[in-house]
């Protein structure tokens, strides 16, 4: 099973693709989408919507994990203008029939690194551990991105072992 994590940004979405197989977990591809920051807002948009959807076609993921936007009071713009872009990102998402799930930053940090507060260099270099790389993905976008992919994958196993099924899958 293929599954496309995604740290969505206005500026830089990172994306992770891992395959999860009986052996474990391997990395199959990232990178970041980076629309030109001086265009209007709609063109990031599209931007976003038509590289991630090249991605999909070019990999076919059967499933897409993606942060939940989240705020802090002193910033409610970035808010807003991360949820603009996850917009574009799950209609990619949408148009290829593909289930999203949504996974909130501290969740992916305690699954990956046992806590929620745990920094970026803890869950980087957990993610280099988990899929036996050299090193660890660079930007930190990538890493974001693969993280939620394996947590995804984490779960689902524990969700498989304990005979329970996920939402959008059968208990196998």
């Amino acid at each position: 099973m293929l599954v496309l994590g995604v740290d969505p940004s206005l500026q830089t979405t990172g994306y992770g693709i891992v395959s999860a197989q009986a052996g474990g977990l391997r990395y199959v591809a990232g990178g970041i989408i980076a629309p030109h920051a001086g265009a209007a807002l709609s063109t990031r948009l599209a931007h976003l919507q038509q590289e991630l959807t090249r991605v999909i076609a070019s990999h076919r993921p059967q499933s897409m994990i993606i942060e939940e936007v989240f705020s802090r009071s002193a910033y409610p713009k970035t808010a807003i203008l991360m949820a603009h872009a996850r917009g574009a990102l799950l209609c990619a998402a949408a148009l290829h029939g593909m289930p999203v799930h949504e996974y909130t930053a501290t969740s992916v940090k305690s699954a990956l690194v046992g806590r929620g507060g745990a920094s970026k260099e803890q869950v980087a270099a957990m993610v280099a551990q988990v899929l036996s790389l050299g090193l660890v993905p660079s930007p930190p976008d990538i890493t974001d991105a693969l993280a939620l992919a394996i947590a995804f994958c984490w779960r689902k196993q524990a969700a498989k072992a304990l005979g329970r099924a996920m939402p959008g899958y059968a208990a196998r």
